[in-house]
Formats: structure tokens, C-alpha cells, sequence
């Protein structure tokens, strides 16, 4: 398994807006490989929110191609124009990928 983790520092009390962005997955649920996604909110922070979109999958392969598809930059394109009515809420973001060696689930 492959997690990635996209955390973004939000302008404080702006969480709710940008977690807003990803109530629906605008395709990623399509990609091969594609397990999951999550969105935690983090309010703890007294100086920003963190919200942090964290994506499962099979394989690193599977994430890249999902980098490297059309459905990826149709879902980024208004963040790439500088158009995005959430980009000016988000500080900073830190993308982190991590190889699963252990997952222990309650079933």
C-alpha cells in the first residue's frame, strides 16, 4: 500500500472551506489502484488549521499515473490558473508519500 498526505496550513478558521472542496472526488475514485480518501481537519493549531488529504492506493505507480492523467489537471486546472476561490485561504501545503509496512485493521 501507498499513502500520500497533502497537508495544507489554511488561514485560521478557514478549514471548513477548504475541506469543503473535497466533499466529492471528481474522479479519483476511478483510477486504477485508487483505495481511498481522506480529508482531517486540525483545529488545534492557535496561528492556522491544517487540513490534510490523505489518499490510499495499491501501489506508488497508481498515484503517479493518477498525477500524470487528464482527470488530475481538470481537477487542479483552476488552482494552476491562480483562479481557485480556495488557493488564497491556503498558507502553505507539504506533500509527504509513505510505503505501508504494517497496517493492523478492526474488523
Amino acid at each position: 500500500m501507498w499513502i500520500v498526505m497533502n497537508q495544507l496550513r489554511v488561514q485560521n478558521g478557514k478549514a471548513d472551506q477548504v475541506a469543503a472542496r473535497f466533499q466529492t472526488t471528481k474522479g479519483i475514485e476511478q483510477m486504477e489502484g485508487f483505495v481511498r480518501m481522506q480529508v482531517l481537519v486540525d483545529l488545534s493549531q492557535e496561528e492556522h488549521d491544517v487540513v490534510t488529504i490523505m489518499t490510499t492506493w495499491e501501489k506508488q505507480e497508481h498515484f503517479h499515473a493518477w498525477q500524470a492523467s487528464q482527470a488530475y489537471k481538470g481537477v487542479h486546472k483552476k488552482r494552476d490558473e491562480g483562479t481557485s476561490e480556495v488557493k488564497p485561504l491556503v498558507l502553505s501545503n507539504a506533500v509527504t508519500e509513505y510505503s505501508v509496512v504494517a497496517d493492523h485493521t478492526h474488523v
